[in-house]
């Protein structure tokens, strides 16, 4: 049995983020990152939008909305600190109405966004078309509003300076050890992996995104479900991907909305990508071969860029992010210290703005544990 006094279950963003923050506070502490897959960040932490978002469109009053807040500043600090692909993007809601019924509901979303905005102070700007034009030339849209402190992340070269600064601080990262068992005992858990290795530690962090539902069961702490939904992404090709400059591009959609819609996102490396739609997933894995129709992606991008065509379009990747509901209204985090001494601490539906939160919630669970147990 290998000695971990902490033993982080799952290598995404979140799982690295309090890797490092734990080793800080701990620095004589060995720290080990556990991964199923064949290397870290492969699973929800790169395939999204790379998105760092400010917490508008989730209720004010969630944890996650307080944990956006406070991580993105963090994240952008870690990317800049560590030469990771970053740029500064400014995020545009807008309205660009194609009925009346559609037109009514999208200003009725746009003002619940705003007062969401005040509640958090989240800074905004009021755009008219006319403002609109001249922040994007090739946008149509009625009005928005504009957020300007909204930042786009390369996820590839955020996962390089991850591993980089994980390794540099002496933290093991063990990859294709997915855990199979876990025992506790009066001292520490054992978790025992599919290759039949197994981990002492006196404090575990579960992190592992699809799969920490099953985690949370092998530990004894039952009663949790994670449901998982897919979304994808298309990829404006040729020319066309430069219709957008730089501003994110989202449609009119209520704080709490389970989803943020079919959005344009113009990458930290220059793509311009649709999505993600959503699609209940009842399986851990993704399926690269399926792809959903491009037509609901193009009528969603269409509104907004006129020029576009149905062969600017193809197929760019997708990714599969674990809630606590089935796609009804909006749940928060868990985040939950389940014992102390030895310690073990779920991190449950870590869905959007998890990315975001990261180095938040790595502050949140360090502040969870009990230092009195750390020898």
């Amino acid at each position: 049995m290998r000695k971990a006094d902490i033993a982080i279950i799952g290598a995404g963003i979140v799982g690295m983020a309090t890797a490092l923050k734990l080793k800080e506070i701990f620095p004589r502490e060995r720290v080990v990152v556990l991964e199923k897959n064949v290397s870290p960040f492969l699973e929800a932490s790169f395939h999204n939008s790379g998105v760092i978002h400010s917490g508008i469109h989730q209720k004010a009053d969630l944890l996650k909305s307080k944990l956006a807040r406070c991580g993105a500043p963090l994240l952008v600090d870690f990317c800049q600190r560590n030469s990771v692909l970053i740029r500064k993007s400014g995020m545009l809601i807008a309205v660009a109405a194609e009925d009346m019924a559609s037109l009514i509901g999208d200003i009725k979303s746009l003002y619940l966004l705003i007062k969401n905005s005040r509640q958090q102070q989240i800074p905004i700007q009021f755009l008219t078309k006319f403002g609109i034009r001249k922040m994007e030339p090739n946008l149509k849209a009625l009005f928005g509003i504009y957020l300007p402190d909204i930042w786009v992340v390369n996820q590839s070269s955020l996962a390089e300076a991850l591993i980089r600064e994980v390794r540099r601080n002496d933290i093991e990262i063990i990859s294709c050890a997915q855990i199979s068992a876990i025992n506790h005992y009066p001292a520490f858990y054992e978790l025992v992996d599919n290759n039949g290795q197994s981990y002492e530690a006196e404090i575990v962090i579960n992190s592992a995104g699809a799969r920490a539902d099953e985690i949370s069961a092998l530990a004894g702490f039952s009663g949790y479900r994670v449901y998982l939904y897919r979304g994808e992404y298309y990829e404006v090709i040729g020319l066309k991907k430069d219709l957008i400059k730089s501003v994110l591009v989202y449609p009119a959609l209520a704080p709490g909305s389970p989803v943020k819609g079919l959005h344009l996102t113009k990458t930290a490396d220059g793509r311009l990508l649709i999505g993600p739609n959503i699609t209940f997933w009842d399986n851990k894995n993704d399926d690269f071969s399926i792809n959903s129709s491009r037509d609901d992606f193009f009528k969603a991008a269409k509104k907004f860029l006129p020029d576009l065509k149905p062969e600017d379009l193809k197929w760019a990747y997708s990714g599969l992010r674990a809630k606590i509901n089935k796609g009804v209204g909006e749940d928060d985090f868990i985040i939950k210290k389940e014992s102390s001494n030895p310690t073990f601490i779920n991190l449950i539906g870590i869905e959007s703005p998890g990315f975001t939160a990261a180095f938040a919630i790595a502050d949140y669970v360090k502040d969870l544990i009990d230092t009195r147990h750390i020898q």
